[in-house]
């Protein structure tokens, strides 16, 4: 009994409280990576730096596996250029997810679906189980993209 009144007391106190809902916070985020698959992503595709392109903040979004995705909404950062789709999270949701720069050609399939008024478009790459989909305009710009990067690339 005496202990948990001791921890409660700490815990009442600001920096106490602060240093536990920070650990809370980043471990949340670690394991929503983990469970999206974007670990596995980054040791493929980590992005050096942000490539030339049209750029988008506060894009929705989703990653993992297409059975039960981890939704990134409105806090992510696209950008969509010919070298490929860079993928970054927010500040906030950084821990553990690193920038992702996503080939064109490592794409191995793209579905889309028309949801009430949104039409989400969902990339599947090549040796990899997690899926990324887009929603709104931003996906579909992201398919023509690719569409044009492949045929001009095609022999």
């Amino acid at each position: 009994m005496q202990t948990t009144s001791s921890v409660l007391s700490l815990l009442a106190e600001p920096q106490w409280l602060a240093l536990v809902l920070i650990t809370f916070w980043l471990l949340g985020a670690a394991l929503l990576a983990r469970i999206a698959g974007w670990s596995s992503l980054a040791r493929q595709f980590a992005a050096p730096e942000v490539p030339e392109g049209q750029g988008f903040r506060f894009v929705s979004g989703s990653l993992g596996s297409p059975h039960w995705p981890i939704k990134y909404r409105n806090c992510l950062r696209v950008v969509v250029s010919s070298k490929g789709l860079y993928i970054s999270p927010m500040f906030l949701f950084k821990f553990r997810s690193p920038a992702l720069l996503l080939p064109w050609h490592s794409i191995e399939s793209v579905q889309e679906k028309q949801m009430f008024a949104t039409r989400t478009v969902t990339f599947r790459f090549r040796d990899q189980w997690s899926a990324l989909s887009l929603s709104g305009s931003i996906g579909q710009l992201a398919r023509s993209a690719r569409d044009r990067a492949l045929d001009q690339n095609a022999p």
